[in-house]
């Protein structure tokens, strides 16, 4: 290709870029000449943070990620400007962007800039206009769904996993756009015998990237599957990749040596991948020795496992958030079921308190009726919650809790089939406290734990009481988890809750109240129960909380069933819920667009 070729075909490019965009042909093909081409190789720092600014930069192909610090930012996709607030300050860099895979940019220096801005003075007005809207976009939720190139990698000993997960993969991914498995006999077939092996000081290497970049170029998501063992192949998979799917399974746990190599490349974001033929198991003995960023269950004959990992692995993921409310939580398995008929999927479940109840029996993958099934049982048909006993502590022991809870809820939260967290608030440390490993009972028994009617849950020194106090419906966290997907979000938790209460002095002895109840020619005189006035008083904070949460853009959805007032452990009461929390879904579902998404 000629040099006035190239510059047309980079002219070309530069017109889609808003950035660029209100520029002629003429000044984009002129401009397209002054460009110097870059490549970084992952790892590289383009830009320092504190460094003078040189020029601006323009993504060709690649991954940037911009830091602050130790915070990151975001991360960048074919097609982002770079580094133009220092041009237009002569400020130092405020920020430091590296490349998390191998990239080529093209700069941009400070000259031609200038004289780019001598040349179309208007320019500046419409710079301003992007530099704000950037700026007042950097701490909303940046889309995560940026991973356009996967690699997969054996985890373990075994590459029969990450082969098996590499073609399921690719066949799910095309279900929603263009996708290609590359292996190296494709790539071998492709550009003759051993083009694989040619590394990065090999006088052909540049054919080899470049032909792959025309590759991810003509696709939506290229899935790269590495050599069982750490070859050029390998290595290059990783470093042309924007995350790593480390597959594995079975009772062989050691590390493999391209996942070692994986692991130890600080920018590159690794998640598992376990492979079972029935019920996920031993999945911590897996993460014991693998920091990685995330982890997933694919279970020999459940499609629906591979089509989560995909959504998860592209930032396409629902995920949903379940409050907490006490007997209302029963609304949410009416909403469970109603996302479920909708063709909704949870990918992600979390939530606080009885949120966290209701979301467990939903990752531990129930169908409806079994989780309606169990959640009464447990709450209607075992007797009371409260086994009473000396309040020095609380005003119940805790013990008939903690056996139901132990009793539907045994295992790990690590093996649930469907990724799950709950909440609860260090007494502490005045923090939160987000459970996603570990046994699954007890994250769930220091969920609900409000203070002064159950015991606080001993952890590592700490006491851990009802999350309520603090986040009662966690958006912010689940975002966190699902990136650019879509959240859903359950508030049970009446606006106004009045309180049927008859006026009273500052002191009120209960040895009174009692016998006014006793004696049946007294007149009704209603008083709040200790029950409901510890429930409300510990979700005061955690109430003020979400009414800013859950108006940002950390939701979706948000659903907010008309739920009654009902009393603090009322559960009979509350299991009527459940046809009220699916209507109010089913209606909300229908005209929000969100189903579409997901067909």
């Amino acid at each position: 290709m000629s040099r006035t070729d190239r510059a047309h075909e980079l002219g070309a490019f530069l017109a889609g870029i808003p950035f660029f965009a209100s520029f002629d042909t003429g000044t984009l093909v002129w401009l397209a000449r002054q460009f110097e081409p870059v490549h970084a190789r992952a790892g590289d720092a383009i830009i320092a943070e504190g460094d003078p600014g040189d020029g601006l930069y323009v993504l060709l192909s690649g991954r940037l990620r911009v830091s602050v610090g130790e915070r990151v930012l975001h991360d960048l996709g074919r097609g982002a400007v770079i580094g133009e607030i220092a041009l237009l300050s002569d400020r130092m860099r405020s920020a430091t962007v590296r490349a998390v895979r191998d990239s080529d940019l093209f700069l941009l220096r400070t000259a031609s800039f200038k004289a780019l801005i001598e040349q179309n003075p208007g320019f500046l007005a419409q710079m301003a206009r992007l530099l704000i809207e950037r700026l007042l976009a950097v701490d909303r939720p940046q889309p995560d769904n940026a991973n356009r190139a996967i690699a997969v990698a054996p985890a373990g000993r075994d590459p029969a996993h990450a082969k098996a997960i590499a073609a399921a993969l690719t066949e799910q991914l095309s279900s929603n756009g263009t996708t290609i498995l590359l292996d190296k006999e494709a790539v071998d077939r492709e550009l003759g015998p051993k083009a694989v092996e040619r590394g990065p000081s090999h006088s052909r290497r540049n054919e080899l990237t470049g032909w792959l970049d025309g590759i991810e170029r003509g696709h939506d998501q290229v899935v790269y599957l590495t050599d069982a063992e750490d070859t050029e192949w390998s290595r290059l998979c990783l470093s042309q990749s924007d995350v790593a799917l480390l597959a594995g399974g079975g009772t062989d746990a050691r590390l493999g040596p391209v996942e070692a190599r994986a692991l130890a490349t600080r920018w590159l974001r690794c998640e598992l991948v376990l492979v079972h033929r029935s019920r996920p198991g031993g999945t911590a003995r897996w993460l014991s020795e693998r920091p990685v960023a995330d982890y997933h269950h694919v279970r020999d004959g459940h499609p629906a496992d591979v089509a989560r990992l995909a959504r998860m692995v592209t930032g396409t993921a629902c995920g949903v958030v379940l409050g907490g409310g006490g007997p209302r939580g029963f609304a949410h398995l009416g909403v469970l079921h109603a996302l479920e008929l909708a063709g909704v999927p949870v990918d992600v479940v979390g939530g606080t308190s009885i949120g966290a109840v209701m979301g467990a029996l939903c990752a531990q993958g129930l169908p409806h009726a079994e989780r309606v099934e169990r959640a009464l049982r447990a709450f209607t048909r075992s007797g009371s919650l409260m086994s009473p006993t000396l309040p020095l502590v609380a005003l119940s022991s805790g013990n008939r809790v903690d056996r139901l809870l132990a009793e539907y809820f045994g295992g790990a939260i690590e093996n649930l089939p469907v990724r799950f967290f709950c909440v609860s608030a260090n007494l502490t440390r005045a923090e939160e406290v987000i459970h996603e490993r570990g046994e699954l009972w007890r994250a769930i028994r220091a969920s609900l734990s409000l203070p002064g009617i159950f015991p606080p849950v001993y952890y590592e020194g700490d006491l851990l009481v009802d999350g309520g106090a603090l986040d009662n419906v966690p958006t912010e966290q689940m975002r966190a988890r699902v990136g650019g997907g879509t959240v859903i979000a359950v508030d049970i938790s009446p606006a106004v809750e009045p309180m049927m209460v008859a006026p009273f002095g500052p002191g009120l002895s209960g040895w009174k109240v009692l016998a006014g109840r006793l004696n049946p020619l007294s007149p009704p005189r209603p008083v709040p129960s200790v029950l409901d006035i510890v429930s409300r008083a510990t979700r005061l904070s955690g109430t003020r909380h979400q009414r800013v949460t859950l108006g940002g853009d950390h939701v979706d959805l948000l659903l907010h069933p008309p739920v009654p007032a009902i009393g603090a452990y009322d559960f009979k009461a509350g299991a009527a819920l459940i046809e009220t929390g699916y209507r109010h879904a089913a209606e909300a579902l229908a005209d929000s667009g969100i189903p579409g998404r997901f067909r």
